[in-house]
């Protein structure tokens, strides 16, 4: 789980080191730079500072991470917004899973072509959306879908359509395993579909159980 911990907007003044990653979203950047733990580094500037536990990342030193659509700076805007306002702790853990996803994409993205990274981050930006068509993404990316489908799956053995599938399931069992609740009880299983993409419920538990072989609300109690 990628909790956040930490937000700090506005004027930043980072210098020295933190026992945690650190993303950092200048203002008026296209970019962002993920700090790994123990990692010296200086930024004084307008922006966003996102703070996350637990990070499961490779970076060895301060590394900046293209942002051209924007996508992590909105992200980044949000999980602010929530943690502020001390909002859904299940919105604000997907947020976090989404600014390391970018960061791990930007990783695979050394490896595989720009298209096929513009495929990714299309994706990741739409993991929680429940209104979100894979197909109509893909047609909307100035590139030719038939083309993009087979080039996708070449370079990382898999369809779009599963990446996405991965990713959704990946961040459910994330939820489910954190134990993230409200302050009454643990989150419901259509609270966990939705945050992860699933406007009905029952559609969500049937393909959880295909994925993992039993029902979300039981993965996890053994």
């Amino acid at each position: 789980m990628n909790k956040i911990i930490g937000v700090a907007c506005g004027k930043l003044n980072f210098c020295g080191t933190s026992k945690h990653y650190e993303v950092i979203i200048p203002d008026g950047k296209a970019e962002a730079t993920a700090v790994p733990p123990l990692t010296q580094y200086e930024f004084t500037g307008n922006g966003i500072q996102i703070t996350i536990e637990k990070a499961l990342l490779p970076f060895k030193e301060a590394t900046a991470i293209p942002d051209e659509n924007g996508e992590i700076a909105d992200a980044a805007a949000k999980a602010a917004k929530y943690f502020k306002a001390q909002g859904s702790a299940l919105i604000l853990a997907a947020l976090g899973d989404l600014l390391v996803a970018y960061a791990a994409a930007f990783l695979e993205g050394e490896n595989i072509s720009p298209a096929v990274a513009a495929v990714k981050a299309e994706i990741l930006s739409h993991v929680s959306d429940v209104t979100y068509s894979l197909d109509d993404g893909l047609k909307k990316l100035p590139l030719n879908y038939d083309y993009i489908r087979k080039l996708f799956k070449k370079e990382t053995g898999i369809t779009p359509h599963e990446f996405l599938l991965n990713e959704r399931m990946q961040l459910a069992r994330g939820l489910i395993l954190g134990r993230i609740s409200n302050q009454y009880s643990p989150y419901s299983v259509s609270q966990i579909a939705e945050s992860c993409g699933y406007s009905e419920p029952l559609y969500f538990s049937r393909v959880f159980k295909k994925y993992f072989g039993v029902a979300p609300s039981e993965y996890g109690k053994n």
